[in-house]
């Protein structure tokens, strides 16, 4: 995994289990300021350390890979913006997508490119598109 990538993939797992920076720390036996170079891109973790991080997390080793994977399907997307391939699949049928959800594709996109420093808020933008948290209300604008 490349250094970003595996600071936004710790910062993802941290986020779904829904614990801040000082509850993994504590868990997993390490500082505060440890989790906080991890998720910035600022260090790497020792493979021990990973192992401790995800085992903390309660998660299987396993969702290293299948965090790394989403990362990659969100940056295809975003590489592939300038056709019309699957990878646009995330920003397709812009007739039936509300103005909400459509903004939030659109900061999910941006946010992603940017790497790390806001994996949190990639995270929650996310959760809440896949999810459907999108209301109502928010579906019910006009057509652009």
């Amino acid at each position: 995994m490349a250094n970003d990538d595996l600071a936004v993939t710790i910062s993802i797992l941290r986020i779904i289990r829904r614990w801040s920076q000082s509850e993994l720390a504590e868990t997993a036996g390490v500082t505060n300021s440890a989790i906080s170079d991890y998720e910035r891109g600022k260090v790497d973790p020792q493979t021990q350390t990973l192992q401790k991080l995800i085992r903390a997390l309660g998660l299987p080793l396993s969702s290293l890979d299948q965090a790394q994977a989403f990362i990659q399907l969100i940056r295809a997307q975003m590489d592939s913006s300038g056709d019309d391939s699957e990878g646009r699949q995330l920003f397709s049928n812009a007739a039936a997508v509300s103005p909400k959800e459509r903004e939030l594709r659109a900061e999910i996109a941006q946010i992603a490119s940017e790497g790390g420093r806001f994996a949190s808020r990639f995270t929650r933008l996310m959760l809440e598109l896949l999810t459907g948290q999108v209301t109502r209300d928010d579906k019910g604008g006009s057509s652009e």
